[in-house]
């Protein structure tokens, strides 16, 4: 069976300072399995976890628990912020990571108050799966996947150097030229398997010297099933989610999909045969 990851969209503006490939595969995993979970705590055993992110590092436990103790004081570095009209609030997403050595489980609990990052997911989230994401090699790669799956059904995503720089945690020394050679077409020659008709075209500011001022990334868009788009569209908006239109969608014979008493496991094998096909 396929995991599927899923996240709302804010995930993906975040700065993930430091994280490894190793890191990346933790934090992933742990987000695919909070998924539209009614509680806000979950357990692994170390095999479990070990499995789901095709841990070969060491078959040291030692080893294993040290890592997970790394990426997870990494992550409690990342302060996530949110603003409304009204408010700006700030959290850590993973308020509790305990590893019971006796036991060999990992729990995680994310923040009860803004669970809809993870498992109360309503609108404008990033969906892929897990086992594509794992093969990956490189952080750059990884990092990129996620922000292009934002924009499977669109097939085009456009962003300024700097914003984009941030969200790849390149190396600062790095000029433009260093980003594409290191960063950028080697992401890209991993992730042709995964996109279809994959191309980036580097953008440049009208003025003198012609410097880089940002990249459109193209590929050819995913088709979901018209029945998930229509269960997800008649889904009620979080107050804290900011709608983010990327294309209009029209009504169809499914506008009363939900109504008719189609369940979450009937939108999940949705989700699992698109994937797989």
């Amino acid at each position: 069976m396929n995991e599927i990851v899923k996240y709302d969209n804010y995930m993906n503006s975040l700065k993930f300072t430091g994280f490894t490939v190793t890191d990346f595969n933790f934090l992933i995993a742990l987000c695919s399995r909070m998924r539209d979970k009614s509680t806000n705590k979950i357990s692994f055993s170390f095999s479990e976890l070990r499995n789901l992110t095709n841990y070969k590092k060491s078959n040291s436990i030692q080893q294993f628990v040290l890592d997970l103790k790394h990426m997870n004081e990494k992550l409690m570095k990342i302060t996530c912020s949110l603003e409304t009209e009204t408010e700006i609030i700030m959290f850590v997403l993973f308020p509790t990571f305990r590893i019971d050595l006796d036991n060999q489980t990992l729990t995680v609990c994310v923040n009860k108050d803004f669970k809809f990052i993870l498992n109360d997911l309503i609108k404008n989230f990033t969906r892929f799966d897990l086992n594509e994401f794992i093969k990956l090699d490189s952080k750059y790669s990884k990092t990129l996947y996620r922000l292009l799956k934002q924009y499977k059904t669109t097939g085009r995503y456009e962003t300024k150097i700097d914003d984009f720089r941030h969200k790849m945690v390149c190396p600062k020394a790095y000029n433009n030229k260093q980003f594409m050679q290191n960063v950028v077409n080697p992401s890209l020659t991993e992730l042709q398997n995964y996109f279809t008709g994959l191309q980036c075209t580097v953008q440049y500011a009208h003025k003198r010297g012609r410097p880089v001022e940002g990249y459109i990334f193209t590929f050819e868009p995913e088709q979901l099933p018209k029945a998930i788009q229509e269960a997800e569209k008649h889904k009620p908006v979080n107050q804290y989610q900011q709608e983010e239109p990327q294309y209009e969608r029209k009504q169809n014979q499914f506008d009363r999909f939900m109504q008719r008493g189609v369940s979450q496991e009937e939108l999940d094998e949705l989700e699992r045969q698109l994937l797989q096909n």
